[in-house]
């Protein structure tokens, strides 16, 4: 079943700026290289892998603004429902949510804080989160307010990624739970 088909009680969608940013880099790495490689292969008659390698890079550059524009999370009257840039979608019962944990972290004690949403099984396993960096604050309090079937947790001070990987590393995602760190 897809978003789509459930009554809808709130969407959001990911922050579209990301969006406009990365395309932005992109051409700033991307016409400079694609400029000198058809100067160097016009002449030779080689610039016809430069315009294959080009075609299949954008084809699979629009397939991801296609993906990233069709990123949400939906609160359904059942479902707290996750539309993802890869897997798919991740259907949370609300019946299944223990609890949510609403916390501001940073990732060093110098870098600027985002509010972070946890959504948590009764035994504190994630189901889902939402980033601070992807979602905005008011998107993020708007789903949050659609889960009344939980107790909502707010953590009153901000929080380093360092604690919570010694206090509560369950809430992680496994690629941030024991970062290699150079010394």
């Amino acid at each position: 079943m897809t978003i789509e088909t459930e009554d809808v009680v709130v969407t959001v969608r990911v922050r579209q700026g990301l969006l406009a940013q990365g395309i932005s880099a992109l051409l700033a790495l991307s016409v400079p290289v694609l400029l000198v490689l058809y100067w160097l292969t016009i002449p030779t008659g080689d610039w016809v892998w430069v315009v294959t390698v080009q075609t299949v890079v954008l084809a699979a550059v629009l397939l991801g603004v296609i993906r990233y524009l069709r990123v949400c999370v939906s609160v359904t009257p059942t479902h707290l429902l996750e539309r993802r840039f890869f897997f798919g979608t991740n259907r949370v019962p609300l019946t299944s949510i223990g609890r949510v944990v609403m916390l501001e972290m940073h990732r060093t004690m110098a870098s600027q804080s985002r509010l972070q949403m946890f959504v948590l099984d009764a035994a504190g396993r994630p189901l889902m989160r939402m980033r601070g960096e992807y979602w905005s604050r008011n998107d993020i309090n708007r789903i949050a307010s659609h889960l009344t079937m939980a107790p909502i947790e707010h953590v009153d001070h901000p929080v380093t990624l360092d604690e919570l990987q010694s206090t509560r590393p369950e809430m992680l995602y496994w690629f941030e739970r024991r970062p290699s760190r150079m010394p």
